[in-house]
């Protein structure tokens, strides 16, 4: 009768452990970026990225170029960025009214501001952030049973693509959660980042 006892409340703790009902994968995708946020840099308080897509981090040394990237794509193809001056649009001032204004609002919720969110990376930083995640959090990851996908090589991770060392991170090679929850779960198992990396 014990042993009966003892396996019941052990399949309770076990059923208790279970996944969470499925979300939507668009929303859990948003979820684990939001969290990727806050964990990187807890001064945002309730500042979340906003609900569009695709979502992707914006670095400083990147944001620019995106942003020219998206404003050509939504229709204004002489629209130009320059680190130092800015933005124009043939040549003169960026405005934010009419439909430059309404476009540039689109850009915006697609890639927020870099400013709000991300610091640019040293070559030490880099260098810390892809130890510690190759050699805790994606060990990590695997040890708790989420599969991560493509590791980056030490160079891609320092290149970034369109200007943006050190974007990447294991959590966005892995294969999107079932639910809100779980992502919570893998959070609390295993650490986005390293202390010794933040704003």
């Amino acid at each position: 009768m014990r042993w009966r006892v003892l396996l019941l409340a052990a399949g309770l703790v076990l059923t208790g452990c279970a996944s969470a009902p499925a979300n939507d994968p668009a929303d859990v995708s948003l979820h684990l970026q939001q969290r990727l946020d806050r964990a990187f840099n807890p001064r945002l308080g309730g500042i979340d990225r906003p609900a569009a897509e695709p979502v992707r981090f914006a670095l400083p040394n990147g944001w620019g170029n995106l942003m020219r990237g998206c404003m050509k794509d939504s229709g204004f193809a002489s629209f130009e960025y320059d680190r130092f001056y800015g933005f124009t649009n043939a040549g003169k001032q960026q405005v934010y009214t009419g439909s430059q204004g309404l476009a540039w609002y689109h850009c915006t919720q697609l890639y927020p501001s870099y400013d709000t969110v991300y610091v640019e990376f040293s070559d030490g930083d880099l260098d810390t952030l892809y130890d510690y995640y190759t050699e805790f959090l994606v060990p990590c990851l695997e040890a708790i049973g989420a599969e991560v996908g493509d590791v980056q090589s030490r160079e891609a991770f320092s290149d970034g693509g369109e200007g943006q060392p050190g974007w990447w991170n294991p959590y966005l090679s892995v294969e999107v959660p079932a639910s809100n929850a779980n992502v919570d779960l893998l959070y609390a198992k295993c650490a986005p980042y390293p202390d010794a990396v933040r704003p």
